[in-house]
């Protein structure tokens, strides 16, 4: 080889990888150029789509244009905003992913990948916005499930809590689904194996332990601030009923105040999912999905907040119900499954269905409004696209075009200290 070539060659390579370290630079910045966004209120002032394959699309709500693509993680299916409506946290929960992913929202730029532990599954961001607490799907090398919590001002850790998990026989996921407590000093978590929820104290960091005799699945505070509302999954076969186990939070020791079975009569499938209060914080949306793999189950069971007692058991044409995405001004519920391409839009008033709409080609998981709740963003897992609703006229007004492969995920465009709650409108 002659000393031409092998000069050719090493400029090549140069060139080469100055190229894919253009192409990463270019992934993680604005697509047009005077994009601006101005977070309000706890608004981002912008939709973010989040992908499994490991990307995250900023998409303007007046147009529907994609602003900005990111590269986030494998798994990168959940994600946080802080109050302020200033920082996105992805966290990847993919096989051997160990990273939560950090986006400026103002200036739509990827800041840092921050190394939190096996398989992060969903950090939330503290009320005050102190804190970000991060839950793991998958346990450390010595068995342990991490609790980790970060700084968002520094995006730096600032506390590890290792729980060690006494069911080692245990298949599956660790955790599952987190929430703060409104004045923002007690982080609940879930560990999956030992079938409880985990109550971290952020004054000491101290942890307690709640045990149930089924899986919990997901937790809510009640909008005073006085309940913690935990679903619980129950089994596959009935046995043990789906449903909600209440704990009062104004003792320390946060007791059990009532525990409330879902009725499933007709159902073709068990387990309880997600739960969501109304705006008004009257009513409590219940949604049996059905056990992976058998994602058949239509029922949201309505219980009055104050009184536990069934109001309506309502049945949807989604399938598989997963979510209740309540709009801001609370007049509607829109409902996401993992079972068909069908959401179903409840009144909130009525507990009726008004509304079965079918959209894409996969199933639908996940919705967020625009803060004047006339539009919805909702993300189809199967086709990867992202959907535009016209919430006036209960139509597709848009299909936006994302990844286009599976994995479509969660979308946000406002502060959450749990998973499926939306501040209340701006006023003016």
């Amino acid at each position: 080889m002659t000393k031409t070539s092998r000069l050719f060659i090493g400029m090549s390579g140069v060139l080469l990888m100055a190229a894919f370290v253009l192409v990463g630079i270019l992934n993680n910045m604005p697509i047009h150029a005077k994009a601006k966004v101005e977070p309000s209120g706890g608004w981002a002032g912008v939709v973010f789509h989040l992908h499994g394959s490991g990307k995250a699309y900023a998409v303007s709500e007046d147009k529907g244009d994609v602003l900005a693509v990111f590269d986030t993680g494998k798994g990168g299916t959940l994600g946080a905003i802080t109050p302020d409506g200033k920082k996105l946290y992805v966290s990847n929960a993919g096989e051997g992913m160990r990273t939560v992913t950090v986006i400026d929202v103002v200036s739509l730029t990827k800041i840092n990948d921050i190394e939190t532990g096996s398989r992060p599954k969903h950090g939330l961001i503290s009320p005050n916005g102190k804190l970000l607490g991060v839950d793991h799907w998958g346990l450390e090398a010595d068995g342990k499930q991490k609790i980790v919590f970060i700084d968002p001002a520094a995006d730096k850790i600032v506390k590890e809590l290792a729980y060690a998990v006494a069911n080692k026989e245990f298949k599956g996921v660790t955790s599952m689904h987190n929430a703060w407590s409104n004045d923002s000093r007690y982080f609940f978590t879930i560990t999956r194996p030992d079938k409880k929820v985990l109550v971290i104290d952020t004054k000491d960091f101290s942890m307690t332990e709640k045990a149930f005799d089924t899986i919990p699945h997901y937790i809510i505070p009640s909008y005073d601030g006085k309940e913690l509302w935990v679903v619980t999954e129950g089994t596959s076969d009935g046995k043990i009923a789906a449903g909600i186990t209440v704990f009062d939070l104004t003792p320390k020791d946060m007791p059990v105040l009532t525990t409330i079975n879902m009725p499933l009569d007709g159902e073709d499938a068990f387990e309880g999912h997600h739960g969501n209060f109304t705006v008004d914080g009257k009513y409590f949306y219940l949604c049996n999905r059905g056990p992976g793999g058998n994602f058949k189950g239509r029922a949201i069971s309505v219980f009055d907040a104050k009184t536990k007692k069934l109001v309506k058991d309502i049945r949807t044409a989604s399938t598989g119900v997963g979510h209740t995405y309540m709009t801001p001004d609370g007049k509607l519920s829109v409902v996401t499954n993992y079972g068909n391409n069908v959401i179903s839009i409840i009144d909130t008033k009525t507990h009726s269905v008004v509304k079965n709409l079918t959209i894409g080609t996969g199933r639908m998981g996940h919705a967020a409004f625009t803060h004047d709740s006339k539009k919805a963003f909702v993300s189809n897992d199967k086709d990867g696209a992202l959907y535009e609703i016209d919430m006036t006229k209960l139509e597709v007004a848009k299909k936006i075009e994302t990844n286009g492969n599976p994995g479509g995920g969660m979308v946000l465009n406002s502060y959450y200290n749990i998973f499926e709650i939306v501040p209340k409108p701006k006023k003016g």
